[in-house]
């Protein structure tokens, strides 16, 4: 009888992006839709190399992404929500991205490009609570984060989720009101005129 040794797991930030479900008519428009999808996509693939992330997959309405640490992930989130309010003021009400960020420090196991595991799982049971234009993080990515951010982590609360073996603790990390100008930001600005067609 052969017994198979388990696969070797990875420590890894694993963060999730969902975009919120749009309260205008327009959002019914499936088109209009994938308008919005595109031009979420166009953002996070401009700003993942800056923070060393890897994309694992593009999701329905969002991304799984993975990155080597908490704080790398988490100025990724900032960075992501901070472009988004700019995009946001530039173009119509119905092709506004409201998104949700969830992120998990923990052991993954990797397997055909994809990522496995209970920090997958985390990872994205935070994400689906999280308020849309924050960040929502596990306990663990917040103690690694601590001291290093100008908006510290607020801690909301503990709770059990579903298929979570132990109760675990949930933080918010607001994006700065006030934060340096970005210098990617114009060109950000650029491939949203280029890429998207106007509605």
């Amino acid at each position: 009888m052969v017994v198979e040794e388990p696969e070797p797991g990875k420590l890894s930030a694993i963060l999730f992006t969902g975009i919120e479900a749009v309260g205008h008519q327009s959002w019914r428009d499936e088109a209009l839709q994938q308008v919005v999808r595109d031009e979420h996509a166009v953002l996070v693939r401009e700003l993942l190399p800056r923070h060393g992330g890897r994309e694992v997959k593009r999701l329905e309405d969002g991304f799984l992404l993975e990155f080597e640490g908490g704080l790398a992930a988490v100025d990724f989130g900032l960075e992501l929500q901070q472009a988004l309010k700019v995009h946001n003021g530039l173009v119509a009400v119905e092709r506004r991205v409201v998104m949700r960020v969830g992120v998990h420090l923990g052991v993954v196991v990797h397997r055909d490009g994809d990522v496995f595991g209970e920090g997958v799982n985390l990872a994205a049971r935070i994400e689906a609570l999280a308020r849309p234009g924050t960040l929502y993080v596990s306990e663990t990515v917040a103690r690694q984060v601590e001291g290093q951010l100008e908006s510290p982590p607020v801690r909301l609360g503990r709770g059990e989720m579903k298929n979570i073996r132990l109760p675990v603790a949930v933080y918010r990390i607001d994006p700065p009101e006030h934060r340096r100008r970005q210098p990617w930001l114009s060109r950000v600005r650029s491939l949203w005129s280029r890429n998207t067609p106007a509605h």
